[in-house]
């Protein structure tokens, strides 16, 4: 099955957020020396939904590791099958709520319905978990700099449908900050580079929404 819908949901972000795709990829898969794992994670970026749950189906029922589980549901919102994807992600965090990925998961699966006001809270709250457990740990099951890509899209989309408060500014400011700092030779560095700097004399006042589509 092959998935074709975007990442936030609605036809405008593919021109807006390209660089959150992989930039020519192959449409076959080259399978040669992948593990199991690999191969799923691949046939996932791919859309190859209904592939990549049985590999990680597979996987969970041989080793029962919530990598793979997460894997699952995150196969399943490739399917489009949201509500089985937060049932399983709900499984998985009340069996484990320091398990980072299922955040991100979580995000990404309200994403893919348009829920942009759940997406950033499950963002928001991997964010936050990833950094307390590298703080207690030095490590965590998942450090994931797109998630601060995806809060600062999220409102991006937001200031040019219906505005966005000081607050919510900062926020997306500050989101794509973080992520350049995470990832500065990101292909589209450039590009976000210079958006900051338009925005940055764009910032509303406290009692004002800025409504900006980037033409001005």
């Amino acid at each position: 099955m092959k998935n074709s819908h975007s990442i936030l949901g609605w036809g405008m972000v593919w021109v807006l957020f390209f660089w959150t795709q992989e930039i020519g990829a192959q449409r076959d898969l080259d399978r040669a020396g992948m593990t199991p794992r690999q191969e799923a994670g691949k046939l996932l970026d791919k859309g190859y939904c209904d592939d990549s749950y049985a590999i990680y189906a597979r996987l969970y029922g041989s080793d029962s590791l919530l990598m793979d589980f997460i894997g699952m549901a995150m196969s399943e919102t490739c399917r489009r099958r949201y509500e089985e994807a937060d049932r399983l992600l709900r499984w998985a965090l009340n069996r484990d709520s320091m398990y980072v990925p299922a955040y991100y998961a979580m995000g990404k699966n309200y994403i893919a319905q348009a829920q942009e006001d759940s997406s950033l809270h499950y963002f928001k709250t991997y964010n936050k978990v990833t950094e307390r457990k590298v703080r207690e740990t030095g490590t965590a099951e998942s450090e994931d700099p797109r998630a601060y890509l995806y809060i600062g899209n999220i409102y991006r989309v937001r200031m040019h449908k219906k505005g966005i408060s000081d607050k919510q500014w900062i926020e997306m400011m500050s989101a794509y900050e973080r992520y350049l700092e995470l990832r500065p030779n990101d292909p589209a560095q450039y590009q976000l580079r210079n958006f900051l700097e338009k925005c940055t004399e764009k910032r509303p006042n406290p009692e004002e929404v800025l409504i900006w589509d980037e033409r001005s």
